[in-house]
């Protein structure tokens, strides 16, 4: 199985049930408060440890005690952490109000926005045999770790995750592209081109739809009972990254490895929780295809 490097975000989400939201200078009560590992970058992480693939995270804490946390759990989770880097920054922070069924978030970077210019990025690509990608740390650095990729013949995936005004030259360098539904109607049309083999539009129960020089294609969801969907994005990306690694398409096709994505995304579901609901190798093969 080959490596896939994750370069991206690693945070610790808070979250706390409310019953009304504050008024300007009212303090109010919560409930049932949860401090969990997150971030999409080492969401994607563990998912793709957990299902097997030999992972590498790169990416920025902070010198407090989130930061140590954080670290901690990619170690739990057999992540290569040698270029996970601690700054003089906060831990990056999520903090989640949970008020009668709708969620408020509020995202603090901290250490995720404070990437230095001399990172040895080149050297960390060159030995990948994939890259998966979010939008949650300064897109300079994403845009050169595809341009370092591109120089290695690394393919690359990314994420439009949160969605922004990318530079239509920038998404067709992407080898595989997933945008949501939402997403994909924010993107510039004519996204594919030689060097970008597939869009892969995920909807939720719906499946996938693959765009790709053939055409559109759909590929069915993985039926489950859903509990939470917090993380099943995160968890289809790393499926999909060790899908890739381990041999599970050919060249020119990802139905096979989107099928094992959606399979993954879906059993991630029946649990709570983002991480802690994201399946192990082991789950993939005892649910069945």
């Amino acid at each position: 199985m080959g490596k896939i490097v994750v370069i991206g975000s690693i945070n610790m989400d808070i979250s706390t049930e409310l019953h009304d939201l504050p008024q300007i200078g009212e303090t109010i009560k919560g409930s049932n408060v949860g401090i969990s590992p997150g971030g999409k970058g080492a969401n994607q992480a563990v998912a793709a440890a957990k299902l097997g693939g030999d992972v590498m995270m790169v990416g920025m804490i902070g010198d407090d005690a989130f930061g140590a946390d954080a670290l901690a759990n990619l170690n739990s989770h057999c992540i290569d952490v040698t270029n996970v880097w601690t700054v003089s920054e906060t831990t990056g922070l999520a903090m989640i109000l949970r008020e009668n069924g709708d969620n408020r978030i509020i995202v603090a970077p901290g250490a995720n926005n404070a990437w230095p210019d001399e990172l040895p990025l080149e050297t960390i690509i060159a030995n990948a045999s994939i890259l998966l990608l979010q939008n949650e740390i300064p897109f300079t650095v994403t845009e050169k770790a595809v341009d370092i990729a591109r120089l290695y013949d690394v393919p690359t995936i990314f994420d439009p995750a949160p969605v922004d005004q990318f530079p239509l030259s920038f998404l067709r360098k992407i080898t595989y592209l997933t945008p949501n539904e939402t997403e994909f109607k924010q993107l510039p049309e004519d996204i594919l081109q030689d060097e970008t083999k597939a869009v892969l539009v995920t909807q939720g129960k719906n499946g996938v739809e693959v765009h790709d020089e053939s055409g559109v294609n759909h590929v069915s969801a993985f039926p489950v009972d859903v509990a939470d969907s917090t993380g099943a994005g995160d968890t289809f990306n790393g499926a999909f990254a060790v899908a890739l690694t381990s041999g599970k398409t050919v060249q020119d096709a990802v139905q096979d490895a989107v099928a094992f994505a959606n399979q993954a995304a879906a059993l991630s579901t029946t649990k709570i929780g983002a991480q802690t609901g994201m399946p192990k190798l082991s789950e993939i093969e005892e649910s069945g295809t």
